[in-house]
């Protein structure tokens, strides 16, 4: 089991997981890092209108994902299709 970090990212502030989560496979912590973004969608409004991001790091603080904080019908591309 590995452990993997889900820090918060707004346009240059960055807020780090201190202490993560314990993962089997990598791919899991994707879908955990679109709840999040999901989540903090729908619940915080302030966040809804900037470029906010869940970033996934593995212990070795490689990134390895970021999920969007915004609705899945905007026309924005996502970090990896930019």
């Amino acid at each position: 089991m590995r452990r993997f970090f889900f820090d918060l990212l707004v346009d240059n502030v960055v807020k780090i997981d201190p202490g993560g989560m314990v993962f089997e496979q990598p791919k899991a912590t994707f879908v955990v890092a679109d709840e999040m973004a999901r989540h903090l969608f729908v619940w915080r409004d302030d966040l809804r209108d900037r470029d906010a991001w869940i970033r996934v790091r593995d212990a070795g603080g490689r990134e390895i994902y970021r999920a969007a904080v915004w609705a899945e019908s905007a026309e924005k591309a996502g970090w990896d299709q930019a």
